[in-house]
Order: C-alpha cells, then structure tokens, then sequence
C-alpha cells in the first residue's frame, strides 16, 4: 500500500493515484464509523462503459478505493462505503452492483445510488438493487455541461420519485446548479421522497460567483430555498465536490467558508459528507473535448486539506460527528 500522503491525493491525467506534493499538515481523519457518501469504480474489466456517454475516464478499481478510505480513518478500517452510479456506465449499473457484492463479502458495510432506465426497470429488478444496497437514484444534470431543462428536470424527478416510492429509504440524488431549487422549490415539496442535493446543493464560492454577490454569497439565488429544503426534511445536503464549486484551489477552496458554516450553523441534522473520489472531471470541459477515446485523467486533489478546512468551517465536534457518521447512518440504512 503506498503512502497516506499519495493514496490521498489524487494525480490528473494519464496518471492514477500518486502525487508528487506531499500534504504536509496533518488533518483530522474520519472517526470511527464514519460514511464517505459519495465514491465512484471505474473498472472496465466488470463492465463496458455505455454508449452515448459525455466521457471515458481513466481507472479507478475497487481496490484503489479501499485503500483510500482506509488512510482517511483514525483506526485504518474501511469506514462506511456510498457507492454512486457514474455517468460512463449510464443505466447499466452491473459494475455498482458486483462492487457491493465484493464488499459485503469483504464485510464491509456498504450502500448505493443507481441510475436507472424508468420507463423500463422491473420491480423485481429494483428490489434486487434494494437488498444488495441500493437506497435511491441519481439524476445528473451538469454530467455533460448542458444547460439544465427545467421542464424535463421536473418531469423525470416527479417520475423518479414516484417509481421508487414504495422501496423503504429510497431517496433521489440531484445534482443541478444551485438556482434550480429556487425554480422547483414547489415541486420538491410534493415529492413522496426526499432529496439529496449533490455537491453542496451547486453552491458556489466566490472565485465562480458573479461579482455582485461577492459581498454576500449567502444570497446568490437557490442557496435559501435549498436551506429551506432542508430545514423542512425534504433535502439533504452532501458537502462534496467543493473544486466543482470554487476555483480557489491554492486555499484548498477558502472561499467556500461561508456557505460551509451557513449550512452547518441552519440544517446541522441535514448534511452529508462524500469525498468525491477519484475526483473527475468537469461537464463544461467535456463540450470541449468530447473525444471519447481518449480517457479523461482525475484531479489532483489535497483530500487532508479539504477535510483540514470542514472540521474547521463546521465548528465543534457534535456537528462533526453528526456530519460524519451519525447523519448518514440515519439515512442510507
């Protein structure tokens, strides 16, 4: 196993998982028990990546992962696993499925969020996803760089929700820019399902916001409703993703602090962590470069640093621990 320093850090492209920078602070490691919400396998030895998908990324195997979720731990221990369904596989979810079979026979306690086909997934087929862990599915509107249609957004969150009602648990994750839960605060609402808002709800920190909000980014518009949202049990907030957010990456994103300490300060019982790992790219680059026979390399990331400024932003220990480990353990059962 290599060192914490390069396990942790996570090499840009044509490269994997070493770094050259070693993070010389030290960080508080996750407590025991703790839940990374929000981890991606790219492994085409399980499985091919789909057709029409917006890029082919390097590989991250499962192996990789658990070595890096065992440096980020106070006892060395697989902590608790959040296996996502990334946007190459598109509905075909065999390689996310395979992986919580591997961990459980490893005994490691895992769950995740797939992407399904709903106009024509079976009931026995998510009750099969259902028992090997699957507690929601993910709707990912910024995958590809687009502009998010609001109309068809609502329409398949509607449906989403609706098709997974009757599963115990089940959530659905969206990601989407932070306006969006202004546009369809109501319709959130009316969801027989909570929501979990990937990546810090689309939040942003100063170094992306326009200058007008410079002086107040508590009110670029969505950020109250998706407090909102969650202070009413209808969203949960993942802090994730903060290099989707900010640019501000030689702070290690600073200039995410104030939305960071809002939402620990208004809707503590409501928050998530997920380290985003291995760290892919971004949809807007994808428009760019949309050669998908050219395998797009991870971030290099500093994980001790970003986890060093949230044990700092979210203030004491209790928010902590509810961030870590008590929160989510109340909501991927």
């Amino acid at each position: 196993m290599g060192s914490v320093s390069s396990i942790l850090q996570t090499k840009g492209p044509a490269h994997s998982f070493a770094s050259g920078t070693d993070c010389q602070t030290k960080a508080p490691l996750l407590p025991a028990g703790a839940f990374d919400t929000h981890v991606h396998v790219f492994d085409p030895c399980l499985g091919p990546y789909g057709p029409g998908r917006a890029y082919t990324p390097e590989d991250a195997p499962l192996s990789k992962l658990i070595a890096f979720n065992e440096n980020l731990t106070t006892d060395g221990q697989v902590g608790n696993l959040i296996l996502v369904q990334p946007s190459p596989y598109k509905t075909d979810c065999t390689v996310l499925l395979q992986c919580l079979r591997d961990l459980q026979n490893r005994n490691i306690n895992a769950r995740a969020i797939v992407v399904i086909d709903l106009d024509n997934v079976t009931d026995h087929a998510l009750e099969e996803m259902h028992r090997l862990g699957a507690r929601g599915i993910r709707l990912n509107f910024q995958a590809d760089g687009r502009e998010v249609d609001l109309t068809k957004l609502a329409d398949m969150l509607h449906q989403a929700a609706n098709r997974i009602q009757h599963l115990p648990g089940w959530m659905v994750q969206l990601y989407v820019p932070v306006w969006v839960w202004e546009a369809l605060y109501e319709s959130i609402l009316d969801l027989p399902v909570p929501v979990i808002a990937d990546h810090v709800g689309g939040a942003l920190g100063l170094s992306k916001l326009s200058p007008e909000f410079h002086e107040s980014p508590l009110l670029q518009p969505g950020f109250s409703s998706l407090t909102s949202l969650a202070k009413q049990g209808r969203a949960i907030v993942k802090i994730s993703g903060l290099y989707r957010c900010s640019k501000d990456s030689a702070s290690t994103y600073s200039d995410m602090k104030p939305i960071i300490e809002s939402l620990a300060r208004e809707i503590p019982y409501q928050l998530v962590w997920g380290s985003d790992w291995p760290h892919t790219g971004d949809g807007a680059a994808r428009l760019k470069n949309p050669d998908i026979n050219v395998k797009e390399g991870f971030r290099s990331i500093d994980n001790l640093g970003i986890l060093r400024n949230l044990r700092d932003w979210v203030g004491g220990e209790e928010v902590w621990q509810k961030l870590m480990r008590d929160n989510p353990a109340r909501f991927y059962r």
